[in-house]
């Protein structure tokens, strides 16, 4: 066991019947936390907390997946030095979620939840003003995302999906399966997600959606658009043109019908040339 003692909780006041005001002030306290039990990004983030004043989650440094000669403001402070220009940029991060004294949530579920809401890229290097941590180099390579990032990171590579979607595609089997769970909660490595969003995809206008779905009549393509927004599915592109439809991934739409057997159409689809089966491939 390598243990660190961490002063993250905070007082707090919560309802006691038993009190003769019914309300029961609980103490901050400090606890031990067993490094072996955290991801590596979370025990960096352990390391940097226990050596700070305290050891409380205060200025903690990140370094971010840019370098300082990315910033718009670099010439202003370094003007064209081009040796501080390749220093990887560090930021100081100290407005974490507080934890109550009287909270159910573990230090080991905090920490983790905590670390995973900066983006991917970042990690712990160790308190400001200190040494970095053991666990640096370690944190640095655990990229994962877990569900609350992951959209974004789709959206910014260019395959946007709502949090609708992903639980609808995760229920078929389409999204990847987890490469872990931490806490009970799914991680997904960054090398996994990127697979997914380089997969070969079949783009299909609305209107062929809408045939697919079983939809037929003036209102075809409406009432394809209204069952791909409760799947959460937004448009993967438009076709050329002014009067361009808009383009969904197929196997997308192929995954979610799957949860409602019956309805829709079977048989190869042709799409800009080439025939997709029904089942995405």
């Amino acid at each position: 066991m390598t243990a660190v003692t961490l002063n993250l909780r905070s007082s707090c006041n919560t309802q006691d019947p038993s009190e003769p005001d019914g309300i029961r002030q609980v103490p901050a306290f400090s606890e031990e936390v067993d490094l072996d039990d955290l991801t590596p990004k979370a025990r960096a983030f352990a390391e940097a907390i226990h050596a700070c004043p305290g050891h409380q989650p205060l200025d903690i440094r990140l370094r971010t997946g840019r370098l300082k000669g990315d910033s718009p403001n670099f010439t202003v402070r370094y003007g064209n030095d081009p040796v501080r220009a390749a220093e990887p940029e560090e930021v100081s991060v100290r407005n974490w979620s507080p934890l109550r004294a009287d909270s159910p949530m573990s230090a080991v579920e905090w920490l983790e939840r905590e670390i995973r809401t900066i983006p991917v890229d970042s990690y712990p290097v160790g308190p400001v003003g200190g040494e970095p941590v053991p666990s640096m180099e370690a944190g640095a390579a655990d990229c994962v995302l877990v569900r609350e990032n992951i959209l974004s990171y789709l959206r910014d590579h260019g395959c946007p999906m709502d949090i609708v979607a992903w639980d609808t595609l995760r229920g078929t089997g389409h999204s990847p399966e987890p490469d872990r769970y931490v806490c009970g909660h799914p991680q997904w490595r960054v090398e996994t997600v990127d697979a997914y969003i380089s997969r070969d995809v079949d783009l299909w206008p609305i209107s062929q959606v809408a045939e697919y779905l079983g939809y037929s009549g003036s209102s075809a393509t409406g009432s394809a658009r209204k069952q791909l927004y409760r799947w959460g599915l937004t448009p993967a592109g438009r076709a050329p043109g002014r009067g361009g439809e808009s383009l969904y991934a197929a196997n997308q739409i192929v995954a979610a019908r799957a949860l409602r057997p019956g309805k829709g159409r079977h048989g190869a689809q042709r799409v800009g040339g080439r025939f997709t089966s029904t089942d995405g491939t």
